[in-house]
């Protein structure tokens, strides 16, 4: 697709995203993951070395970006649970009906093409009572900086390779036919920097109900 989206931009999100808070909070959405898992969106494969063999029977993980899944092929190589990696998109899941138990998102609906769909493929290939974990940023609940959120997000879109500062992610996992466990309030992420404020991170887990 390009040097910027399949080379740079992919080594500058392993370095925005490296940050030591964003790797805990990654190794705790993980924590929860248990039988066979599918990971959408999975990147570099940033969280792969905390999935736990004791609970993990395999690990599926999808990846649109050629650039990513390069960079992702030494930690395959090492991966600590049976893994295979699918290159392809959320948004049409080569898989079966309630196949997985488990289905990790991490920092990946800012930036998908059609969250409604790729959560209506999540929702389909969980099995009946499975769990959907993520983390994502979301849009913030205080109005002004909705505001800048918006005005931003046509300028990110750029930068991050289609991801969007405005969306409402956890709503709209609810709205897609989950049941969401208690989660947190969003807060801010000191690791985004001057960007703190204008993504604040939810981390949650919901069931196909």
């Amino acid at each position: 697709m390009g040097l910027y989206s399949e080379t740079i931009f992919p080594w500058l999100l392993d370095r925005a995203l490296g940050h030591p808070n964003i790797m805990a909070r990654r190794r705790a959405l993980v924590a929860g993951a248990t039988g066979e898992v599918l990971e959408i969106g999975f990147g570099s494969g940033a969280t792969l070395p905390f999935y736990d063999p004791a609970r993990v029977t395999r690990l599926t993980v999808v990846e649109p970006s050629e650039g990513m899944n390069r960079r992702a092929a030494a930690r395959l190589a090492a991966s600590p649970v049976p893994i295979t990696s699918v290159p392809g998109a959320g948004e049409r899941l080569p898989f079966g009906d309630g196949r997985f138990d488990t289905v990790v998102c991490c920092l990946t609906l800012c930036s998908v093409s059609d969250v409604g769909q790729v959560l209506a493929e999540v929702r389909r290939v969980l099995k009946p009572q499975g769990r959907f974990l993520f983390l994502e940023h979301v849009l913030a609940e205080d109005p002004s900086r909705q505001r800048w959120q918006r005005r931003l997000t046509p300028i990110q879109k750029v930068v991050g390779v289609g991801c969007h500062l405005d969306r409402p992610s956890a709503e709209l996992v609810r709205g897609a036919g989950f049941v969401l466990e208690p989660m947190p309030v969003a807060e801010e992420e000191p690791a985004f920097g001057g960007l703190a404020k204008l993504t604040p991170l939810v981390m949650g887990a919901a069931i196909r109900a």
